[in-house]
């Protein structure tokens, strides 16, 4: 269980678990200081409340039954070893306002799986106390962060309180966080260099040799280790209650002895034991008991002492709120190895996922012109939000603003192509994942064998057309060959590989001709928010989350994997929360290489070209960009429109490259650029150029000479040439 606490934190002394040792002198104690700043409160009515947002926040506080407040999350992390001695947050121009209305209330959450099921709300009554309760709270854990181990620190700052019995709130403009910390000096001595250790049962010995021996040849030290090996004891000594504390107990080992940082676990649930997870989030279907693959990653807790998930030593692990007794286990929830699974059941899906990752990675994927294009999948989730929003599509929408340079593909409820006829909706899927593309997004709902969603606020309605979803043996028929893309799944229980061993997930990977290369999605029933809060809080978070982390520079799918929970957690997470973490489960070879570490070109110029123009002329606009490494570049035009240029080029680093575009209708479009490198590595937009289209004018045409005599045919030519956009 996090914790959340109220001011001050004192004497947390974190080893690093590698030899560390602490240095107490005065001369390594050192202070971080930062002050954030907040804008005035923006206010505005809903109905009959009222709605409180800062336009400088990044997440919302969301507690069943209370308002909903808008909050600040910051992360700072420290070598592993740091001694963290205390965080403080200090407030400061604190102001009043008296409110017309009652805040808006957190939105009900919600889960689709066999049944809906709601947290039921009952009458808003928001009490007599200041909610919430203190300007801050943190939370101190230990993991990887961009490829270092660190102690990772997240501050939460609430800069607004309400007062329900005076009707006000309190706004903090200013906010000093203060972290005083020790440096430590580390001695990190390993006995061998293992980065990928890779463990099955000792029957797939055979067929994972090949991708050993691609590994290193990739420059991935790497060692295989069968499961026996690792119960009998070979390389360290064999401790653990069961199976599963022996295998996360030697994961443990190699990490402090081999230095190793990606775990590749290959084999479905009946070859390779999994850690039965224990979360009650509220009445209706969401009792259920489901497996995380997580519990292999988070080794250590805030204090580096070994994180069992069974803190309170019962047997029944990680325990929130569970059962009569309402039983919580401490459990620390950062990645400290990069995992993933390979859930075969033979083995020739394990050569079937062998050949693709070699594949994948001989043909350097990332720097391949299908790369980057990207499909986004989604529809209405759910009647009753008041906002008219598709929370798929919105959710896909998040998705593509944060992948600046991916071409979408959209296939959606509100353009027609999910509710289709010819081609029906599961044709347009399958049209447009046999294309080619680097990244999939389902946003929806599911199960373990399938992927649907709805038309907007039409429960009763399944889509795609014509059967109303999408199934694994669809998936299974894929043919897009090696254009494998990483697929992100939105929806419940689509890798729940414990009860079904081809589920939606895993099918990606366990197709032969095509599918995918990865894959993210829920091991349980999932739970999210109606309307945009449907990407503040939940499942479809963490799904965005992952692709923010690519953003960030995820190297590797393990890293892209770890970053979507870590940009997830924060402090004072309820069951939802830990929920939402613990069921994101990874279906592939966490050091799969899906980016370079190259640096990428610099901004581009601003597109040159005319700034006004006609509808059905075609125009011809210039850019180009430095790349500082000499690499040769591409660059990508956005006419604003919905369209693309697509990528061209390449072209010398500085060289101008051009593209042409006419316009379709009248209106006036933000055409801007962006470049990538050689090594496929996306820079920034450029900044935008403004184009005007105005209507073609008729003067001493034919036409007009006709609309001289036949005036009454105006009216009518006016709206067929709106229509046509002229």
């Amino acid at each position: 269980m996090k914790k959340i606490l109220p001011f001050l934190v004192v004497g947390i002394f974190v080893l690093s678990g590698l030899g560390a040792v602490a240095v107490n002198d005065f001369e390594n104690e050192k202070n971080i200081c930062e002050k954030i700043s907040f804008s005035k409160p923006i206010i505005k009515e809903k109905n009959e409340y009222i709605s409180i947002d800062i336009s400088n926040a990044n997440s919302y506080i969301m507690k069943q039954g209370k308002p909903l407040l808008p909050s600040y999350v910051k992360t700072f992390t420290f070598p592993a070893g740091t001694k963290i001695n205390s965080v403080t947050c200090t407030p400061s121009n604190i102001k009043q306002l008296t409110l017309s209305k009652t805040p808006m209330p957190t939105p009900e959450a919600m889960s689709a799986g066999v049944t809906k099921t709601k947290i039921e709300q009952s009458t808003i009554s928001y009490g007599n106390d200041p909610f919430p309760d203190s300007w801050f709270s943190y939370d101190i854990g230990t993991g990887l962060f961009e490829n270092n181990r660190c102690i990772i620190v997240k501050v939460s700052i609430n800069p607004i309180k309400y007062y329900p019995t005076e009707e006000i709130i309190k706004f903090a403009r200013d906010v000093e966080i203060n972290i005083n910390y020790e440096k430590t000096v580390e001695n990190n001595q390993f006995l061998e260099d293992y980065q990928l250790v890779v463990i099955s049962p000792s029957e797939y010995m055979d067929e994972l040799a090949p991708l050993i021996t691609h590994k290193i040849s990739k420059g991935i030290t790497s060692i295989y280790v069968s499961l026996n090996d690792i119960y009998s004891g070979v390389y360290f000594p064999a401790t653990g209650r069961d199976n599963q504390e022996k295998i996360k107990c030697f994961i443990k080992d190699t990490i402090e002895n081999w230095d190793t940082h990606f775990i590749l676990l290959v084999g479905s649930i009946d070859k390779l034991p999994a850690r039965d997870t224990h979360v009650y989030v509220a009445d209706g279907n969401d009792d259920e008991v489901f497996v995380s693959d997580l519990y292999y990653a988070d080794i250590y807790n805030d204090t580096n002492g070994f994180c069992s998930w069974d803190s309170n030593n019962n047997n029944v692990f990680g325990e929130y709120n569970w059962g009569s007794s309402h039983n919580y286990d401490e459990v620390d929830l950062y990645p400290d190895v990069y995992l993933g699974r390979l859930a075969c059941f033979n083995s020739n899906q394990v050569i079937t996922c062998v050949n693709k990752i070699e594949t994948y990675e001989n043909n350097v994927a990332y720097t391949l012109p299908w790369f980057n294009d990207m499909v986004v999948i989604g529809g209405d989730h759910a009647e009753g939000d008041t906002h008219a929003v598709y929370e798929g599509e919105f959710v896909n929408q998040k998705v593509m603003d944060l992948m600046s340079g991916f071409i979408p593909d959209k296939v959606w409820a509100s353009n027609g192509k999910l509710n289709g006829i010819i081609p029906n909706g599961v044709q347009e899927i399958t049209n447009a994942i046999n294309n080619g593309c680097g990244f999939i997004d389902f946003s929806g709902h599911g199960n373990t064998n399938v992927w649907a969603t709805h038309p907007h606020e039409d429960e009763s309605t399944w889509i795609p057309t014509p059967i109303g979803y999408y199934l694994n043996t669809k998936v299974q028929t894929l043919s897009n060959g090696n254009k494998l893309p990483i697929v992100i799944i939105g929806a419940c229980s689509t890798c729940k590989y414990n009860v079904d061993p081809d589920c939606f997930g895993w099918s990606f990977l366990m197709n032969n001709n095509g599918g995918g290369i990865a894959s993210c999605g829920a091991s349980g029933l999932d739970w999210f928010y109606l309307g945009e809060y449907v990407a503040q809080k939940g499942f479809e978070k963490i799904c965005i989350d992952s692709f923010q982390a690519f953003k960030d520079g995820a190297l590797t799918f393990g890293a892209m994997w770890a970053g979507a929970l870590n940009g997830y957690i924060y402090s004072g997470m309820d069951a939802l929360d830990h929920k939402t973490v613990e069921e994101f489960q990874p279906f592939g070879d966490p050091s799969l290489a899906i980016m370079s570490d190259s640096q990428p070109p610099n901004k581009p110029s601003k597109p040159s070209g005319p700034i006004n123009g006609k509808v059905g002329k075609t125009y011809t606009y210039t850019t180009s960009a430095i790349d500082t490494e000499g690499d040769q570049v591409y660059y990508l035009f956005d006419w604003g429109d919905g369209k693309t240029s697509g990528w061209i080029g390449p072209f010398n680093s500085g060289t101008t490259g051009s593209a042409n575009h006419k316009w379709s209708k009248i209106d006036t479009f933000t055409v801007k650029t962006i470049a990538k490198d050689e090594n496929g590595v996306i820079g920034e937009w450029s900044d935008p150029l403004s184009v005007s289209i105005p209507k073609n004018k008729i003067i001493n045409s034919p036409l007009q000479k006709i609309l001289e005599k036949n005036v009454n045919l105006l009216p009518i030519l006016k709206v067929l040439f709106q229509y046509l956009g002229l």
